[in-house]
Parts: structure tokens; C-alpha cells; sequence
């Protein structure tokens, strides 16, 4: 009886193993293009550029093509939550980028917007005389494709700057950046899922050792 105990829980151990999907962890950095008002920001084309490292380095590769949230995310300046008439779930899939049969995306929860028109200096980062948005995002990542992930806490650092005198909505160039940090193993509703299992398996063996 107690070996039969012991196979059957190293048997759950490992569907617990198995059934825990692989953390995703690391940073890459991107480029691309995108207009902006005082309210809203389009993304257009951008692509992996950088160096990239951890989990993403695995899959991406220079010049990965990065897709971007179609269509303009509003945004007031400070801190931002998803608008629930846009985005029910809660977060903004802001982007997504695929290599190597991974696709991973960035599941935004909450972002700050900073919005400059016309600087008077150039000590809070835009130039003198120019218009410029800063943007910070915090969310996760998904994963999906050869494994399906997700990692611990990722952020989106992006900013974009135009020339003196361009109006608003021209479409200028920005730079981006993204780190996340790997989600914990396991997670807590896998050990309590894993620990009913063993109290079960427990009843019954001592049912059995008793009868």
C-alpha cells in the first residue's frame, strides 16, 4: 500500500510539473513609427531593434515585426486605466511581436502619459520648442505558440518626439523599450489544486490500510 501511495503522488507531482507553463522573463527593444495629440496616440510600423535578452532572446531576432494595437488608445495626462468601453477585459493587448513559432504579447493593465507641446527647455527630455509624448505601461506578457507563458510583472517605457514646428498627428519616429520579470512557480492556485489532490489520495489510501 505504501508503494502504491508513493507512485500515485509522484504521478501528481508531475501532472503538476506538466501543467505549469514556462515562465517568461527578459527585455528587448523596439522602433517605429506613430502619431499623436494631446489625446490619443496611433502606433504604425515597428520592429525589434536592440539588444534583447532572456526568454525573448530565444525567439526574436533584429528586425522581428512588431504589431501594434490598431486604431488610437486615448489617454489623459497621468495615470491611465483601459476605457471599459473599449476594453472589457481590463488590459490593452498594446502589442504583439512573433519569431521563431512564439508569439508573445503585452497584456497593458494600467499607463501614464506625459504630454509636452511646445517645450520651453530641454531639461525634462523633449528639445526646445518641440512637442513630446513619454508613455509608461505595466501589464504582463502572454506567450503562445511553442509553449504558452506568461510572465510576472512587464513594463513599456516608449517615447516619441517631433521636431519643432510639425503640428500635431505627423507621423514621426520613437523608441521603445520592454522588460518583464518571471511569474512565480508555482503558482498559488496550482499548489492549492495540488495539495487537495494529495489529501484525497491520502483519504483513500488510509481507507483502504484500515479496511
Amino acid at each position: 500500500m505504501i508503494k502504491r501511495l508513493v507512485v500515485i503522488s509522484a504521478l501528481a507531482i508531475s501532472s503538476v510539473v506538466v501543467a505549469h507553463a514556462d515562465p517568461i522573463s527578459g527585455f528587448f527593444s523596439s522602433n517605429g513609427t506613430d502619431s499623436f495629440t494631446s489625446s490619443s496616440i496611433t502606433f504604425g510600423d515597428a520592429a525589434v531593434a536592440g539588444t534583447v535578452g532572456g526568454t525573448f532572446a530565444n525567439y526574436l531576432s533584429q528586425g522581428d515585426v512588431i504589431t501594434f494595437l490598431p486604431g488610437a488608445l486615448p489617454y489623459q495626462m497621468g495615470v491611465n486605466t483601459p476605457p471599459a468601453n473599449l476594453f472589457p477585459s481590463g488590459t490593452v493587448p498594446i502589442f504583439s511581436v512573433t519569431g521563431n513559432g512564439e508569439t508573445f504579447t503585452l497584456e497593458m493593465t494600467q499607463y501614464n502619459a506625459g504630454y509636452v507641446a511646445n517645450s520651453l527647455s530641454s531639461t525634462s527630455g523633449c528639445n526646445l520648442g518641440s512637442t513630446c509624448l513619454t508613455f509608461t505601461g505595466i501589464g504582463y506578457f502572454t506567450g503562445t505558440g511553442v509553449f504558452d507563458g506568461q510572465s510576472g510583472p512587464a513594463t513599456f517605457t516608449f517615447s516619441s518626439q517631433y521636431v519643432a514646428g510639425q503640428p500635431d498627428t505627423t507621423v514621426t519616429t520613437f523608441s521603445a523599450s520592454t522588460a518583464a520579470t518571471a511569474s512565480p512557480v508555482p503558482e498559488p492556485s496550482t499548489l492549492a489544486l495540488f495539495g487537495t489532490g494529495l489529501l484525497g489520495i491520502a483519504q483513500i489510501a488510509r481507507r483502504k490500510f484500515l479496511a
